[in-house]
């Protein structure tokens, strides 16, 4: 009888165990995937130390989810940790160039901290990155407050939109 540990394997050579290996991993990405999702509702009730601990559950399992990093970047922006949470978003975009939840999450970073202008162009890159995914695309323009130009043919900087635009928000505004 030949025992099934004792025998000498090729390079290649399929076993049960590597294909319980490769189970636990997608088990382990459906788990990290989960816990981004509850991490999220967490985050838009501004419970970022909860939702912190979701993400670090799901970094436990899968040690390189870009999406749980991009989040932990959000949960420490929340908590006033705003160098620790930029450099941790770009280095998930370092590590995932292409990806449009990095550009989203260094995005809603620069907002918590006030900084405007790169947060915009984040967010513009992250919308351009996420063309067809429409979870993605909702979210980066729900950050947006940015209203839709009022003569949509001309730029949204021309004079006559800049013009009607003043004119617009001072009419919402009642004055």
């Amino acid at each position: 009888m030949s025992d099934s540990k004792n025998t000498l394997l090729t390079p290649g050579q399929n076993t049960y165990d590597e294909k319980a290996h490769s189970r636990s991993k997608a088990v382990d990405a459906e788990f990290a995937a989960e816990m981004v999702r509850r991490a999220k509702g967490l985050i838009e009730k501004d419970c970022h130390e909860d939702a912190e601990l979701f993400l670090r559950q799901g970094l436990e399992r899968v040690p390189d989810h870009k999406e749980c990093q991009a989040y932990i970047a959000v949960c420490l922006a929340g908590k006033r940790k705003f160098v620790s949470a930029e450099k941790l978003a770009k280095n998930v975009i370092r590590n995932n160039p292409f990806d449009a939840i990095s550009y989203y999450a260094l995005g809603r970073v620069n907002l918590l901290g006030s900084r405007r202008g790169s947060a915009f162009r984040n967010l513009e890159k992250a919308h351009n990155l996420a063309s067809g995914d429409r979870e993605m695309e909702g979210a980066v323009k729900e950050l947006d407050p940015r209203r839709p130009p009022v003569i949509r043919w001309l730029p949204r900087n021309s004079f006559l939109n800049v013009l009607f635009g003043k004119w617009r928000a001072s009419m919402s505004r009642g004055k």
